[in-house]
Order: structure tokens, then C-alpha cells, then sequence
């Protein structure tokens, strides 16, 4: 009897996940409320601590069966004495704990339905093609992964796998991106022509000054006896452990992160990306403070040249960190402080803040005459945020926003800023070929730019 349920659950899962949006489940598998066990997905969460803490609120519906940290304090510990995570990991009750990932799939593969990965980036890869060969769904924090070669081979391999797929930029679900785009379709401020975006990092608590390094410290610094730095490195060259590094500065050096363009690019470009349509440029290139070898720039100015589509002219994209910001639209007008961005038309000047959380056009007194005229909504909208999109996807339901087939391409045009940052020039970019025809030196950055060590699958 158990294997007669376990397979028809099996089925279920997988003619879901192949049906997408045709099946129709009933009221009672889509209301909220707790699922009836036999229902309930079966996760596994990679990465418990830090952006993993998301998965746990967003995911407390499904069913936990393994959790994996490679810090047993940070991953588990200071969760389990938490008020609020506390309990949800209580609700895992039965499920097994990793250090490993590949001890993970290796023992329990045929009890996880789906896994989500909250990594730093240089980890993203490896764990996610892991999941994939085992045919499990994937929900992957952002940026998708750490150089454009990457992307290219994860998305290929979840398009051969049919798995369900989900990049965690939350923007990508929310009320403010569809706006954008509905607003730039009706024409409200005509014809876009050129789009800034800025962020307000690098900055603490996520980044030390770029010309921090952290081999700079005398002598070994003893590991931390809850922490396995060797899983920690995973396939990057391997370094004494440096307390400047983990559990939370890793975004600002290159052997881990992508620096403050890697960390944010997707969510302040993600609005225009998905309102223009603006899919490859042809051109990038980078303005940057001083280089140090081991991290990235403390500030800098990206500018990327898309071409004229059917329904647009060209798009000039503008990135700008750190201590720079884009010129104010408007006297007086001030930016949100955290990052957004500011779309510049043949008629009119629109605003999004970061994450795509609101919209509105400039100046103000524009947006209180138009308030009674806004389009009407006509994009289907998400209800219950990015991991119940996923996982109501995984049921058969419509394709994830943020799904590879989008959130590849996106991630594309972040790191290939991330490229032009580190090659110091403009580049002109074959999207074809995923090289950069002008420049043959810079495609060491287009990936995978660094030697993996041996012993992890890639």
C-alpha cells in the first residue's frame, strides 16, 4: 500500500509539472491551510541560514525532509533557538540534516521532490546541476548563476530535464513589475528610450572597502569547529579560512560573488528587462573606481546598448553604484535610497523602486492627473509571493515568472556587466555565440573564468 501511494504521488508530481497550466487542481489542494501529508511537496533546503531563512517562511505549506548547511551554528543552530524559524524547522520533524549536498542526493534523492538552493553564488552552479540530474525542481536565489557560461549550461539542463525552475527575485511576482509593463504598453510615457537603475551597494553589512584582502591577515585562522570551509569552497581554489570572507562577505571578492551588479542587478533591472522586452544587447561597457584583483569595484557606471524590437526603438540600460547615482529626472525629485529605477520616454518619465515593489510616474503632480486614467490590469497576477508560484507550478499551474527560460536571459545581461566591470572596455556581445567579438581576452569572464576543483561534478 505504501508504494502504490508513493507512486501514484510520483505521477501526480510529474504529470503536473508536464502539464503546466492545463491542469486545474480543486479547491481544496489550492486553498491555504496545512496540505494533507500525501500532498504536501517534499523539500529539501540547501543553504538554511541566510537568504535560506525565506525558504523556510515561504515553503512552511510543504513538507521539509532534509535541510544542508555547511555552518552548523549559522545554518542551524541560531535558527532553532529562533522565535520565528524555530518552529518551522520543528516542522520538519524526521528530516535529515547535511553538511554535504552530494551526501544529500546520494542518500535521499528518491525522497525529495524539490530542492531550493540559497548558496553564496559560486555554489549556485554545482548544487543546482546536481538537483537537476536528479530530476528535482529547482528554486535558485539570485543571480542564477556566477558567470555567463554557466547559465547557459543550467538552463540547457533543466530544459532537458523538464523540471520545474524558479530564479528567487521576488520583484519578478509582484503587483509594481506588472504595472511597469502594463503602463509601457498603454503608452503612458511613449516610446522608452533609455532606462537608469542604480543600487546603494557595496556597503556594509555585506561588503568590506574594495581594497580589503582577506589574505592580508598574518598566519592561519583557526576554523570555526561548526563550519566545514572545504565544503564552504566547494570548487573554488582553495584558501585558509579568513573570517572577512564567510558567512557574509563573500559577494565583494571574485572567487565567490559578483559584486554589488551580481547581488542586485536582478532586481532593479528586472523591471525594465520585463517591461521592454529588451532580451540581449549588443554592447556593454563599464566605468569603474580602482581595480583590485581579489574583489570588485567600489563604485561604478554600466551602460548596455540594446537593439530596436518589433514593438520599440533602441534601449539604452544604465547601472550606476556604490557612491554614483543616476541624474535626477526631475528638480527636487529624490531617488529611493536602497536602488530602482527610472524609465525616460517620448512623453513622460516613469519610476520604479527596488524590487519592483511600486511604480509611478514623474513628477507626482503627472501621476495625480492620470490616477483616474491608469490601463486597465491585464497581466495575470501572482498571489501569495514567488515560492507558492513555484511550487503551485510544480502542481501544473502557470509557468513561474521568474522560470529559466526568463531568468537566464536576465541573469545574461547582469554578468555581462559583471564582464565589461572586469575587462575595463567596451565590449561588443554576439548573443548567438555567447562571446564577445571585439575584445577575445574578456571572454575568460564570460566563463567560466576560473579553474573548478576537482571532485564536484563540474
Amino acid at each position: 500500500m505504501v508504494a502504490a501511494k508513493a507512486l501514484t504521488r510520483r505521477h501526480f508530481l510529474a504529470s503536473g509539472a508536464a502539464a503546466g497550466s492545463l491542469l486545474i487542481l480543486p479547491r481544496g489542494l489550492r486553498g491555504a491551510g496545512v496540505r494533507s501529508a500525501n500532498d504536501r511537496l517534499r523539500i529539501a533546503v540547501i543553504g538554511v541560514g541566510g537568504r535560506g531563512r525565506a525558504a523556510l517562511m515561504g515553503l512552511a505549506d510543504e513538507q521539509f525532509v532534509a535541510f544542508c548547511d555547511v555552518d552548523e551554528q549559522h545554518g542551524r543552530t541560531e535558527l532553532e533557538t529562533d522565535k520565528k524559524f524555530g518552529p518551522l524547522l520543528a516542522q520538519g520533524k524526521g528530516a535529515r540534516w547535511f553538511k554535504d549536498y552530494r551526501l544529500l542526493f546520494e542518500t535521499m534523492a528518491d525522497q525529495i521532490d524539490a530542492v531550493t538552493i540559497a548558496t553564496p553564488d559560486h555554489l549556485h552552479f554545482p548544487i543546482a546541476m546536481a538537483a537537476i540530474r536528479h530530476r528535482k525542481h529547482v528554486f535558485v536565489e539570485k543571480p542564477l548563476c556566477r558567470s555567463i557560461s554557466e547559465v547557459r549550461a543550467l538552463h540547457a539542463a533543466a530544459k532537458a530535464a523538464g523540471v520545474v525552475t524558479q530564479m528567487g527575485n521576488q520583484g519578478r511576482a509582484s503587483e509594481g513589475i506588472r504595472l511597469a509593463r502594463e503602463w509601457v504598453q498603454a503608452g503612458l510615457i511613449g516610446e522608452v528610450h533609455r532606462v537608469d537603475t542604480w543600487t546603494d551597494r557595496p556597503r556594509a553589512p555585506w561588503f568590506h572597502p574594495a581594497d580589503f584582502d582577506p589574505d592580508a591577515q598574518p598566519g592561519e585562522t583557526p576554523v570555526p569547529p561548526t563550519l566545514d570551509w572545504d565544503l564552504w569552497l566547494g570548487p573554488s581554489p582553495l584558501r585558509p579560512y579568513r573570517t572577512g570572507i564567510a558567512p557574509a562577505f563573500w559577494r565583494g571578492f571574485v572567487d565567490y560573488g559578483t559584486g554589488s551588479l551580481g547581488d542586485m542587478g536582478c532586481h532593479q533591472l528586472d523591471a525594465p528587462f520585463f517591461a521592454l522586452d529588451l532580451g540581449s544587447p549588443l554592447s556593454v561597457e563599464a566605468a569603474v573606481t580602482q581595480q583590485y584583483p581579489k574583489t570588485f569595484p567600489a563604485a561604478s557606471m554600466v551602460t548596455w546598448n540594446f537593439p530596436a524590437r518589433a514593438n520599440r526603438g533602441p534601449v539604452t540600460l544604465r547601472w550606476f553604484d556604490g557612491a554614483l547615482q543616476p541624474p535626477l529626472p526631475v528638480p527636487g525629485f529624490k531617488l529611493s535610497p536602497s536602488g530602482g529605477s527610472i524609465f525616460y520616454g517620448t512623453k513622460g518619465i516613469m519610476g520604479v523602486t527596488s524590487h519592483s515593489a511600486s511604480v509611478r510616474l514623474i513628477p507626482e503632480t503627472r501621476m495625480l492627473e492620470m490616477a483616474s486614467s491608469l490601463p486597465p490590469k491585464s497581466i495575470p497576477r501572482v498571489v501569495g509571493g514567488h515560492f507558492k508560484e513555484w511550487t503551485d507550478a510544480i502542481r501544473g499551474g502557470p509557468v513561474c515568472g521568474s522560470n529559466f527560460d526568463y531568468s537566464a536571459a536576465l541573469t545574461e545581461v547582469v554578468l555581462l556587466g559583471v564582464v565589461a566591470q572586469r575587462a575595463h572596455t567596451r565590449l561588443e556581445w554576439d548573443a548567438t555565440a555567447a562571446r564577445v567579438t571585439n575584445h577575445a581576452d574578456a571572454n575568460r569572464f564570460v566563463g567560466p573564468g576560473y579553474d573548478y576543483r576537482p571532485g564536484w561534478g563540474i
